[in-house]
């Protein structure tokens, strides 16, 4: 977890250099979807929870100074327990993103990137909950025209899940109840894999 607040930190100065010296700037906003790929969870009363791969859609808008861009992520995506597939649960990640762009060729660009921000975890048995979020991205962006790109991304999420929801269970390790949605701080690890287009301005 430290490498990732150090990592985004130093994007972050990055982004401020850039802005300092900046030539060329502007905006970018972009729509995407793909396929999502989920970690088993752990109850806290280590019952295990196996989540359905799923796809998933979202948008982005970022601020384009010269190689750095930096702004807001929203992904959302429904999957549901592999044993049950009446229990469903919706994600949605709100995060702040930073990147540092690369040249290939021309019109070829990669780019690596952090985020941090919140996931919004909502089952359809039980209350909502938001736990924090971070992750690491990397994909490459090809320059169609007319400010329009077209991109490929792999990004990594990871959300500590922590709650005290008594909905479900309690929280009360000798108890016997039948406890399927209670976490004591095990993490989700998700990876998405994306194409989309981007309109820059």
């Amino acid at each position: 977890m430290k490498n990732i607040l150090c990592l985004i930190t130093s994007l972050g100065l990055l982004s401020s250099a850039s802005i300092a010296f900046a030539d060329d700037s502007g905006f970018g906003v972009s729509v995407f979807g793909g396929y999502s790929t989920n970690h088993d969870l752990t109850t806290s009363k280590n019952f295990t929870i196996d989540l359905e791969d799923n796809s998933h859609f979202g948008f982005s808008a970022d601020r384009i100074v010269n190689s750095t861009r930096y702004g807001l992520f929203y992904s959302f995506n429904e999957t549901e327990f592999a044993d049950n597939a009446i229990a469903k649960v919706d994600m949605e990640y709100l995060l702040f993103q930073s990147a540092i762009e690369r040249p290939i060729s021309q019109n070829l660009n990669y780019y690596v990137g952090a985020q941090i921000g919140v996931n919004r975890i909502t089952p359809n048995f039980a209350e909502s909950d938001d736990f924090f979020a971070s992750g690491l991205f990397t994909g490459v962006d090809y320059s169609i025209g007319a400010g329009f790109h077209a991109f490929t991304e792999l990004r990594w999420m990871a959300t500590i899940v922590k709650n005290s929801s008594s909905v479900v269970c309690d929280d009360d390790p000798k108890t016997t109840d039948n406890c399927i949605w209670h976490f004591d701080g095990d993490v989700l690890n998700q990876f998405q894999l994306s194409a989309g287009i981007n309109y820059r301005f």
